[in-house]
This record gives C-alpha cells, structure tokens and sequence, in this order.
C-alpha cells in the first residue's frame, strides 16, 4: 500500500500504534438510504484522499458493516500482526473491491498474513472479540468521535485524514 503519514510517524519517532475499533454504520442498524448527491460526494471524497495522500483509494460499497474485520483485528493484534491485518483490510475494500465483512474474505486476508486460517475463522464465528470492538465503539463516544479517522495521542486528538507534520505535531504536543 505504500507509506501512510501514520506508518512514517511511528517508523520515525519510534511511536506505537494502537489501533480501535469504529463502526461508521453499526451492525445491526439500519440506516436510511443516502441521497444521490450524498453517494457522489463521499464518492468525491475517496478520490480527493486517493490524489492528495497519494494512496491507490477507490469506492467500495459492497460492505454494508465492518464489525467482523474489526473483530478480527483484534485476533491480528494479539497474534503481533495489527497494522498488517489492518492494511490488508485496508486494500482489500479500496484496492481489490472485497467485502470487507464476509467471514471468508476475512479468512483469505488473514491467512494471506500468516494467521492460523481455522483459529482465526473460529475466533469470528464465535465472536470471541466482539465485546472488545463493542468496548472500543463506546468509548470513542464518551471521547466525542464521530467519523474516522482519527487519530489521539494523550489527550488530543484530530479527526480526518491527516498529513504527517500534522501527526508528528499531535504527537510532539504529548
């Protein structure tokens, strides 16, 4: 996927990533269609992040909610692989058009990373790590997040895509 500013911050200055977890359309609920100029617009949007951060973006609307490949972060990160799983997940809903919340898709991902293929599928069928995205989703609330991404390093934080001076400046404000 190349280098995003976030990778090169913590590549530079040696900082840890803890990536949580954030559901723009929750499991469960249902959303009401968005207008025409909506869909065009946040279309505009991808393509606007795809130029400016110059990362290979397209529009993807094939996965209707994230919550199992939020799950299987989880599973990712215990077993030392997070940032990876998360660009894999990453490329696969804006690079390879995938869906990004079929458990086999997930499976394929995981396993393309070294994961053990039937733990992994097993950790998500089970939902062993759902309470823990659930526990993720509810505290970005009570810190007043509402889009993603978002980025927080102590206790300051910017939403949106960011340039790197930008995060070594959230950073170096800790």
């Amino acid at each position: 996927m190349g280098k995003t500013p976030l990778d090169q911050v913590a590549k530079d200055y040696n900082v840890d990533v803890e990536w949580k977890a954030f559901e723009l359309k929750p499991e469960g609920v249902e959303t009401p269609p968005k207008s025409p100029e909506y869909m065009e617009q946040a279309k505009a949007n991808v393509e606007r992040m795809s130029q400016q951060y110059g990362i290979e973006m397209k529009w993807n609307d094939k996965s209707e909610h994230s919550r199992h490949a939020l799950e299987g972060a989880k599973f990712a990160e215990e077993h030392g692989l997070g940032n990876e799983y998360n660009d894999a997940v990453f490329k696969a809903h804006f690079q390879q058009d995938r869906t990004i919340n079929d458990i086999d898709t997930l499976v394929d991902i995981a396993g393309g990373l070294g994961l053990d293929s039937k733990a992994f599928r097993e950790a998500l069928e089970s939902r062993r790590y759902e309470q823990n995205v659930l526990d993720d989703v509810e505290e970005a609330h009570r810190l007043g997040i509402t889009g993603i991404p978002c980025f927080v390093s102590g206790s300051q934080g910017v939403m949106g895509a960011q340039t790197y001076e930008t995060l070594l400046k959230l950073v170096n404000e800790e």
